[in-house]
């Protein structure tokens, strides 16, 4: 009965080396691959300027494409799809949503779409947002939801930089909720971003 247990305890001990070496072989080669190429597909994912005709315009969408890539508004403008982000409605919004003692807000649509998007906005609404979070109904969005103060840095020509990039995107119909001013019924701090629920103590 003891030497059965023996034999039994290696079978299972050989199975579970069999099936972790499976593992091992199907899973991505983590550090033979650059980690370049795992960003590849966010990297590449705002599109270029190339179709903007006048050089002048062109080189300040430029500009503005750089500083949108950099100060990471894909992060929270993403509008979610099956697998994460849909780089194809690039900064459609929608992919994530924050709770706080303030309200709850979901990520906007940043397209130029005349219904869902930018376009029902002025270039100077626009800035506004970016330079002091107020939104064109007047309330001032917590910066602890947008961080509009760590946009302090940047001057008004990188503002209007900004915005015509943005209005360059294609335009994607989208529609996102407007914020609930009032505490909501969610736990305070909650945030639903792209890669599920998670908790950053916003208060």
């Amino acid at each position: 009965m003891t030497r059965r247990l023996k034999w039994i305890g290696v079978g299972v001990l050989a199975l579970a080396v069999v099936a972790f070496l499976a593992f091992l072989y199907n899973i991505p080669p983590f550090f033979l691959i650059a980690p370049e190429t795992f960003g590849e597909d966010m990297a590449n994912a705002p599109p270029p300027v190339t179709g903007i005709a006048d050089p002048a315009q062109r080189a300040i969408a430029e500009r503005g494409r750089t500083l949108v890539m950099n100060i990471g508004c894909t992060g929270c403008h993403a509008t979610n799809g099956p697998q994460g982000p849909d780089l194809s409605k690039y900064l459609a919004g929608g992919g994530t949503k924050i709770t706080s003692a303030h309200g709850t807000y979901i990520s906007r649509n940043l397209t130029p779409d005349p219904e869902t998007g930018l376009a029902r906005r002025t270039d100077e609404d626009v800035k506004r947002v970016l330079r002091s979070g107020t939104f064109p109904d007047g309330h001032v969005v917590p910066y602890t939801t947008m961080p509009w103060a760590s946009f302090s840095h940047l001057t008004e020509e990188d503002r209007h930089a900004v915005v015509v990039y943005l209005r360059s995107l294609p335009a994607v119909k989208h529609r996102i909720p407007d914020p609930v001013l009032e505490p909501a019924d969610l736990p305070s701090g909650a945030v639903e971003g792209i890669f599920g629920l998670r908790d950053y103590g916003i208060q």
